[in-house]
């Protein structure tokens, strides 16, 4: 190589060199995401570790005065004590069954808007949509309503003389559940619905030519291919049946207590902010523990 060809190797380098340098440190992407990251910060993390420091605190209920800064009394106090252990699986019970109930009525509905036309499909899907649309609160009472004593389930139980006098349905865990299953719905049909779509329409044509009914075709080629979307709806639903706030709160009150009930019964009835803090991490541990579980290979 002669000096001439050393030479624009050497400007070469020197040209690539500050290129490679701007690309290492880019900070155009940054720039985009520094406003979603400030909220995160801001609006999540900040709160997540104050209250995480406050978990492990012990208040004077006289004084409401700091008494420990680093303790683990309020985690021993909730975990030792058979009362909140119950308040605990009462709410894993509830979610574990809402999922359920989602589960099974979830397959046939995507089933059938796999097969229904566009339109129908459409109309459908904003009907299954529909309770996220309405607030909560409002559906709470109109479930209200709908369990009282006096209520639609009651009159109709009684007119076809099943029951003679009314039952209580109101602060009951299945009305808690027939709640939570009504609102939280459409995560496990879209979930499902959205995994049957995937599904290669080759295979059941090829099913069907080598004479496989309906009921061995979605056992066999339907339902393993939809359990991805399935576990995805399941954990949505679970996460989000077991931190409910509001439902258990209007439809069970102080006879269904749950974990995020308790919360706030804990920071802003009793004012023991420390024990309150601890619930809530006991909680966002059980729930990051169903996110961080393996899943199913592809």
């Amino acid at each position: 190589m002669n000096s001439g060809d050393e030479a624009t190797t050497t400007n070469k380098a020197r040209e690539v060199g500050p290129q490679i340098k701007r690309r290492r440190w880019n900070w155009t992407p940054w720039l985009i995401v520094a406003p979603a990251l400030a909220v995160f910060v801001i609006f999540f993390a900040v709160p997540l570790v104050i209250m995480l420091a406050n978990s492990f605190q012990k208040m004077d209920p006289a004084t409401y005065q700091t008494v420990d800064r680093f303790t683990l009394f309020q985690y021993g106090r909730f975990l030792f004590d058979e009362y909140y252990v119950g308040v605990l699986l009462r709410t894993l019970r509830i979610g574990a069954v809402t999922t359920l109930v989602c589960l099974i009525a979830a397959y046939p509905v995507a089933l059938y808007l796999t097969k229904a036309g566009p339109r129908e499909r459409n109309i459908l899907t904003l009907i299954i949509i529909s309770p996220l649309l309405v607030s909560v609160v409002v559906l709470c009472f109109g479930w209200m309503i709908i369990v009282a004593p006096t209520g639609l389930i009651n009159f109709l139980l009684m007119k076809i003389g099943m029951i003679d006098t009314p039952i209580e349905l109101k602060f009951s865990e299945g009305s808690v559940v027939a709640r939570l299953a009504h609102v939280y719905f459409p995560f496990m049909a879209l979930g499902i619905y959205n995994s049957l779509q995937n599904i290669d329409p080759e295979l059941v044509r090829a099913a069907r030519i080598l004479g496989a009914g309906p009921l061995r075709i979605f056992w066999n080629i339907k339902f393993p291919l939809s359990i991805p979307g399935a576990i995805a709806g399941s954990l949505i639903v679970f996460a989000l049946s077991i931190s409910s706030f509001v439902m258990p709160m209007f439809l069970g009150g102080s006879w269904v207590k749950v974990v995020a009930y308790f919360i706030w019964e804990q920071n802003m009835i009793l004012v023991d902010w420390p024990f309150g803090a601890a619930i809530a991490v006991i909680l966002l541990v059980v729930t990051c523990l169903l996110y961080t579980s393996p899943s199913p290979r592809d």
